[in-house]
């Protein structure tokens, strides 16, 4: 069987800041890999049955880090590959980077406040529950002082991505050439 046909198991793990692309380049890499796409925000709802911004405001911030780190282990590629986007304070809580970088390819998505903060709407804002209600100039400060505090967790990635204003195509085409001799 030609290499490219190989079934493979391994685990990508998207990291990054709330609005990198980790969704949505995941879903983009997933496909160019025949992987399958888990998201583990959506993980979480699905095992916890309430929205991420229910479990942080009727459970709590710490709550919901449990429930992080126990959704992220219940991630396998057993069955073959998979992308998966984590939530972007997800490497920071119980020692879930190093269980990333133990147990998969982690790829930090790196991109800038100022390119965060343009990437966001209205919408978003409301949803995100860390984001709620920042005004722009708010919103820019909790972006870069987040980051700064969160960086040195994402910095231990195998792989580290500037996005910023690339296409979803030409990033998933980097990842997936520096990827490959990972997987």
């Amino acid at each position: 069987m030609p290499l490219s046909q190989e079934p493979r198991s391994a685990i990508v793990f998207l990291v990054g800041m709330p609005g990198c692309g980790k969704s949505t380049v995941g879903k983009a890499l997933a496909d160019r890999l025949q992987f399958t796409f888990l998201d583990l925000d959506f993980l979480i709802e699905q095992r916890e049955g309430l929205s991420v911004a229910q479990l942080f405001e009727q459970r709590g911030q710490a709550f919901f880090r449990e429930a992080e780190a126990a959704a992220l282990r219940s991630v396998t590629a057993a069955q073959g590959g998979v992308v998966l986007a984590t939530g972007g304070g997800a490497p920071c809580f119980h020692g879930n980077m190093t269980y990333m970088v133990e147990s998969g390819v982690a790829v930090y998505l790196k991109v800038s406040p100022q390119e965060l903060a343009a990437r966001f709407t209205a919408h978003d804002l409301q949803v995100r529950p860390l984001l709620r209600d920042k005004t722009p100039e708010e919103l820019l400060q909790y972006l870069s002082q987040t980051l700064a505090q969160r960086e040195p967790f994402y910095r231990q990635a195998l792989l580290e991505i500037v996005v910023n204003e690339r296409t979803v195509e030409e990033v998933t085409a980097v990842l997936q050439r520096q990827i490959m001799p990972f997987l």
